[in-house]
């Protein structure tokens, strides 16, 4: 055991320091802890060589953060590492991929599905084709997670994948369309969780339901490029809201007008002529920021200010305010017309069944 773990070492070390041609200008940062407990994890359960090839090449994963990582991570065992030879860098993170996927969700990928991984230029194949069975390249994957703390996950598979799989459908793998719809899992994640929990925390529930709503559209956030779309959320407290509840219809609307599409902080309001105007997205409707005499109040279409920055992300901003945003005048009473319509033909319809 003890020459397979140094053969192991061994091969890393060269691989690594054959792939990289120059030494970085200066060290690199520390890996993240994520990384750190799955390494240790590894080593505990008999993945030495993993547990070693994570150490030697953490420091230089292209990570989105070095203190936030999305990561799954495929181990082959010691084994596959000792009659391999010299895996190349670009072999070693064919097996790393910059998303976080759950057992849940690896069964759920339909066949011939693809999953990027850190390699240049190379992904993976789902080649699963029976129920509760997880295969990548025709490689086995374990069924439950060796390390899974939310961020970094880890799974065992049987050997090292591919590095030039090719995925070719013939009739005997394609799988029956009709037996079998193989329908994506909504996982119950929410790009806006930290915010709306900030704000539930603080007696701001109903305008976190409308956030915790959104999901994947419009409002997807999520800062995976940098050209995300940017919010700033006004926030009215329960006891402002909760008269409006059961009211459906109006929901869209109410929720629309506390909501710019810009980033916008305090400082930025503070700084804006009494006055100001900054667009909304609902048709016809805009927010103006004015200010009291002594510049000191602070107002959103004549709404107070009272909890600036509470909540602050690269893409989102949200504060608290005292009371409800108001419809104009002629908005509102479009849509009392549209609730009297619609009244008028719920009744209608109530009396014909009779």
């Amino acid at each position: 055991m003890a020459s397979l773990k140094l053969l192991s070492l061994l091969i890393l070390t060269i691989s690594v320091i054959s792939a990289v041609s120059q030494p970085p200008l200066q060290a690199p940062p520390p890996p993240p802890q994520s990384l750190v407990n799955a390494a240790d994890t590894l080593a505990s359960s008999g993945y030495t060589a993993m547990s070693l090839t994570l150490q030697l090449i953490a420091p230089t994963l292209p990570l989105p953060s070095a203190t936030i990582t999305t990561l799954t991570i495929f181990s082959p065992p010691d084994a596959a590492f000792a009659s391999s030879g010299q895996p190349s860098l670009a072999h070693l993170l064919l097996h790393f991929s910059p998303l976080s996927l759950s057992p849940a969700s690896l069964l759920s990928l339909p066949f011939s599905s693809t999953i990027p991984s850190l390699s240049p230029s190379k992904h993976l194949f789902v080649t699963s084709m029976q129920p509760n069975q997880i295969s990548i390249n025709n490689v086995g994957i374990s069924q439950s997670p060796i390390f899974d703390d939310g961020f970094v996950i880890v799974y065992a598979i049987d050997n090292f994948f591919d590095l030039n799989f090719s995925l070719t459908l013939t009739n005997s793998t394609k799988p029956n369309p009709k037996s079998d719809f193989q329908c994506l899992k909504l996982e119950s994640t929410s790009q806006f969780e930290e915010a709306s929990g900030v704000l539930k925390s603080r007696g701001y529930s109903i305008i976190a339901s409308f956030l915790d709503l959104q999901l994947i559209g419009f409002l997807d956030g999520g800062g995976l490029s940098e050209d995300v779309m940017k919010w700033t959320v006004f926030a009215p407290v329960d006891e402002e809201l909760v008269r409006f509840s059961g009211d459906f219809l109006r929901y869209f609307s109410l929720f629309m007008r506390h909501l710019a599409p810009c980033r916008v902080e305090w400082s930025d309001l503070e700084e804006m002529a009494n006055g100001t105007v900054v667009s909304n997205n609902v048709n016809g409707f805009s927010l103006e920021i004015t200010k009291d005499e002594d510049n000191e109040i602070l107002m959103v279409n004549g709404v107070e200010i009272t909890f600036p920055d509470m909540y602050e992300s690269e893409w989102l901003v949200i504060h608290g305010i005292r009371g409800v945003i108001a419809l104009p005048e002629s908005s509102a009473e479009e849509e009392m017309d549209l609730m009297e319509e619609r009244d008028d033909v719920s009744s209608a319809s109530d009396r014909g069944e009779f």
